[in-house]
């Protein structure tokens, strides 16, 4: 009984610590031609990512990216050629947002692009 009990903490300690300790700072949604919508939320934590090279960079940003199939996943912020480039952890899946533009990758192969979209059921301020 101990055993199964701490396997299973050890599972939800693993598969829960990404999303466990995520303090959303601001949220995005996008929009598809097909009108898939994705939820993307912002947030921070500090890293450090070594170049083959030697040279260290410091990032300091997260997202969770919410897909329009449900499934959510916690991506990193990494070095981007343009715009803004997210990487999970395993390195599966990418997130670049550019402008108003953003992009998810899955094994290096796209899965979804979209639009910038403004909550249109937002009250507005006063």
């Amino acid at each position: 009984m101990l055993k199964i009990i701490v396997i299973c903490a050890i599972g939800l300690i693993i598969g829960g610590c990404a999303s466990f300790g995520f303090k959303t700072e601001r949220k995005s949604r996008f929009v598809d031609a097909d009108a898939n919508t994705i939820y993307v939320e912002y947030g921070k934590e500090a890293r450090t990512e070594t170049l083959p090279n030697g040279a260290e960079l410091k990032f300091d940003r997260k997202v969770r990216v919410t897909l329009h199939n449900g499934k959510r996943i916690t991506l990193y912020q990494t070095l981007a050629p343009s715009g803004v480039r997210y990487q999970s952890a395993d390195k599966k899946f990418i997130f670049v947002e550019r402008g108003p533009y953003c992009q998810v990758l899955e094994s290096g192969h796209t899965i979804y692009r979209g639009l910038f979209n403004k909550d249109c059921t937002e009250k507005k301020r006063k």
